[in-house]
């Protein structure tokens, strides 16, 4: 991959991009896999403004979808997760004698609690 410096200098890349964006052009969250400068979007076209690469469209929302649903399987585990060390807790809450112990506890279940609320109300 060649690097955005063996392409253009600094200040060449900030004026490309800086130019691109005052022209309507939406910087996207993937980079150019030539020369790793973001990519920009204009008039759904994707294209990458230092090395003038096109790429289809298409590929890219692909490539997108199918980083969502990577985002929603991990969600997913961390949910199961959660609910297993509420369990656990939960269980050793019911043993424990000692006070501090106990306070500790219920502060660990409350934090996974909220957490978990958190990730139900992104779901929704």
């Amino acid at each position: 991959m060649l690097a955005l410096g063996d392409v253009m200098d600094n200040d060449e890349i900030i004026k490309t991009l800086s130019v691109e964006l005052l022209k309507g052009a939406k910087m996207l969250s993937t980079h150019c896999s030539k020369c790793g400068s973001p990519l920009l979007e204009k008039n759904g076209k994707i294209y990458c403004p230092i090395c003038e690469k096109s790429l289809n469209t298409k590929r890219y929302k692909k490539e997108n979808k199918n980083e969502e649903n990577l985002h929603f399987k991990d969600e997913l585990n961390l949910d199961k997760v959660i609910i297993s060390k509420i369990s656990y807790l939960s269980k050793k809450l019911e043993d424990e004698e000692e006070v501090i112990r106990i306070k500790e506890i219920a502060e660990a279940l409350s934090v996974l609690i909220k957490i978990k609320e958190k990730l139900s109300n992104s779901k929704n």
